[in-house]
């Protein structure tokens, strides 16, 4: 009975009409204006061989499961028109469910979990230069690698965990200062409960050469006080990264870096932070050859803590974010990425080729090699750092920028690290599908 409910609603989502609505209006005058969307968010997930073969953290033994996780998004937007600046501000809700067996691995979101709560609810004034806003809102740096998210989606709070519905930091202070050739964010984040209810103050310095050379950046921010959760209070973070980069001569490659410094002595624990993290990219795409194929190579690194010393090795990227550029940014892994590891004591290497049979689809499939970095997990000794491969298969249908709906199949098969640190031996496979659509 379970099997046919989950085919129905796999039927229902696929087909979710993608007719074209107008935008909602509801005030235009006097240079006010009040408008309005509501976005639908489902995903939909069958897996067996959980936690390979262990099954579910909270009900050990059940090693297959299907979910179901359901989120609505209304948003008001109202401006102000003034002589030469704008007033405007932004407020969202969210209500999201988890329904059938749970989350898949049994340790973020239960089945029944729901919640009803605001999301975004900044005001702001701009103008040709600045963009001053307060309250919660979306902030990211980059492609979302260190900040990106100020919302994790675990358990009751949150409703749900795979369709991300909640995203906005829940306070904030951003000055945006549009000039060139370098604009800048100044800002004052605080996060969700999940990620330690952190505030976070810092700086950001990026060039505006996007369609010429590429963009260059650097961002220094320190994270002033949590809840003792994750133990960031007093870290320092520094950064410098590159994105778009062009290759002279050479149309249509482009790569994208990253490298991440935390340091800074830990309120909780007196020790000091020494961890980095770093990633490298490069993409070609053949324009002149049908379905116009696309590679993508890349190699990211996240420390783990030696052990062997006073400092604190391990990174931790809490803020990181999801679909900045693509679907693999930053959960690397349909398994291993949104389950096992979290962009902690791991190197991760990933080969990707996406093919475009139309302008609005794309096939994309995605292998995988998961390592740790040093021999323990979140602080379990294994005997040997070789975790898991992973393979990935989707496809995307982006109809317009309101509908995207995302199919996919995932295979994990685990090696002795994941072996030593779960116990099981089983291959994992995950079948998915994934819709957001915007009525405005």
């Amino acid at each position: 009975m379970k099997s046919r409910q989950l085919a129905i609603v796999f039927a229902a989502l696929f087909f979710v009409a993608p007719q074209q609505v107008g935008s909602i209006e509801l005030y235009n005058a006097d240079g006010r204006k009040v408008t309005a969307q509501t976005t639908f968010l489902g995903g939909i997930q069958a897996a067996t061989g959980i936690n390979y073969g262990v099954g579910a953290f909270d009900t050990l033994g059940e090693t297959e499961r299907q979910t179901l996780s359901l989120g609505l998004k209304p948003r008001f937007d109202l401006e102000w028109a003034l002589p030469s600046s704008t007033l405007y501000s932004a407020f969202s809700m969210v209500a999201a469910t988890t329904m059938l067996d749970g989350e898949l691995s049994g340790q973020i979101v239960r089945s029944g979990d729901r919640a009803i709560d605001t999301d975004s609810t900044a005001i702001g004034w701009r103008n040709d230069t600045v963009d001053l806003s307060i309250g919660g809102q979306d902030f990211a740096i980059g492609d979302g690698f260190f900040i990106g998210d100020g919302n994790f989606n675990q358990g009751p709070p949150d409703g749900q965990y795979w369709i991300g519905a909640f995203s906005a930091w829940r306070n904030s202070a951003i000055a945006r200062i549009n000039t060139q050739p370098v604009r800048g964010d100044i800002f004052w984040l605080r996060s969700d409960d999940d990620l330690g209810d952190a505030r976070i103050a810092g700086i950001n310095l990026e060039t505006t050469t996007k369609d010429t050379f590429g963009t260059l950046g650097f961002m220094y921010v320190e994270i002033f006080d949590d809840n003792d959760a994750l133990a960031l209070s007093g870290m320092r973070v520094t950064s410098i990264r590159g994105a778009d980069i062009k290759f002279p001569g050479i149309d249509n490659l482009k790569f994208f870096g990253e490298f991440v410094m935390e340091r800074g002595n830990s309120d909780l624990t007196g020790r000091d932070n020494n961890a980095n993290a770093w990633y490298i990219e490069g993409n070609y795409q053949f324009a002149t050859v049908p379905w116009k194929p696309k590679l993508f190579l890349r190699y990211s690194h996240f420390s783990g803590d030696e052990g062997d010393s006073d400092d604190n090795e391990e990174y931790r990227g809490s803020f990181f974010t999801i679909f900045k550029r693509d679907w693999d940014t930053w959960y690397q892994g349909e398994i291993t990425g949104e389950f096992h590891l979290f962009n902690q004591n791991q190197e991760t290497t990933m080969a990707k080729l996406k093919v475009f049979p139309r302008p609005n689809w794309s096939l994309g499939m995605w292998y995988y090699t998961h390592n740790l970095d040093t021999p323990q997990y979140f602080g379990t000794p294994v005997t040997d750092t070789d975790w898991a491969e992973e393979v990935n298969v989707g496809v995307e249908y982006f109809q317009s920028d309101r509908l995207y709906t995302f199919l996919g199949f995932a295979w994990g098969t685990p090696h002795q690290g994941a072996i030593d640190a779960f116990g099981g031996r089983d291959d994992i496979y995950v079948l998915e599908l994934f819709v957001s659509y915007t009525y405005r």
